[in-house]
């Protein structure tokens, strides 16, 4: 099982200063032995969230890092054009040599898809066209740049049957984060297409928890019999840099101490 970390980019710093941090902390996950790292795409400040262009900071990350793997989790696909996704995506894909994991959701924020003109009942239907658009521009060969492998490296968001049911279908990744989903996590490895299928549960750790504590929660958590990544994220998400860094080296140092948990 990998490990990885998740930051939804918020704070109530000056967004220069945020930023920056998202990448230090980027360095400080690859140095502590963290598999991939994640960010949160958010619209207009929701959620004290402050990135709304994930692949342009996990550029950054790219330039600053070697073997980190680069998360989206996720890009709002509804509210995405797919040609233009699949684009950014390949190229963040290459400047990185391979190292971009691509997921998607369809989205919580009313405010944002009407922001950009659409139709939020919609999502799930939408979420669904994407996917599908992405599949078939990063598996064909007219896409420049080229990056046929990023196919096996999406990701589906969901908490629901149906959007399960459509990662399992269509062969991509499945990102849980919600308490309670181990029934549909099995439901996913028996109808998944691919040959390894890959979920990933994401679960918090308090900004004043041991992180040990947090790692003997997982230990008895029914989603890790199913679970390829546990992905760790810090709660509040607008803590400071410090109680990031805290995380990310509690956690990495918790997983060496106790045997099979990885």
């Amino acid at each position: 099982m990998e490990l990885g970390y998740l930051t939804h980019v918020a704070g109530d710093r000056p967004v220069r200063e945020v930023f920056r941090e998202t990448v230090e902390l980027a360095v400080t996950a690859e140095a502590h032995g963290v598999d991939t790292f994640w960010v949160a795409q958010h619209h207009g400040g929701a959620l004290e969230g402050l990135l709304p262009s994930p692949l342009v900071l996990l550029a950054a990350v790219a330039a600053r890092t070697t073997t980190l793997r680069l998360g989206t989790a996720v890009v709002a696909a509804p509210l995405e054009d797919p040609r233009r996704l699949a684009e950014d995506a390949a190229t963040l894909d290459v400047l990185s040599g391979g190292r971009l994991e691509l997921g998607i959701g369809a989205g919580a924020d009313a405010r944002a898809a009407a922001a950009f003109g659409r139709d939020h009942g919609w999502r799930h239907d939408d979420c669904g066209a994407v996917a599908d658009a992405l599949c078939d521009l990063l598996g064909g060969d007219a896409l420049v740049p080229a990056a046929a492998s990023l196919r096996r490296r999406l990701w589906w968001a969901t908490s629901s049957r149906a959007g399960v049911d459509a990662a399992a279908a269509r062969g991509i990744g499945l990102i849980s984060g919600r308490p309670g989903m181990e029934g549909e996590l099995g439901r996913y490895w028996t109808r998944s297409r691919m040959d390894a299928p890959r979920v990933a549960v994401s679960r918090t750790v308090g900004v004043d928890e041991d992180p040990a504590d947090a790692l003997a929660r997982w230990d008895t958590d029914p989603a890790r019999a199913w679970a390829t990544m546990l992905v760790v994220q810090t709660q509040p998400a607008r803590a400071p840099f410090e109680a990031h860094r805290r995380t990310v080296a509690g956690i990495a140092a918790a997983l060496r101490r106790v045997p099979g948990l990885r």
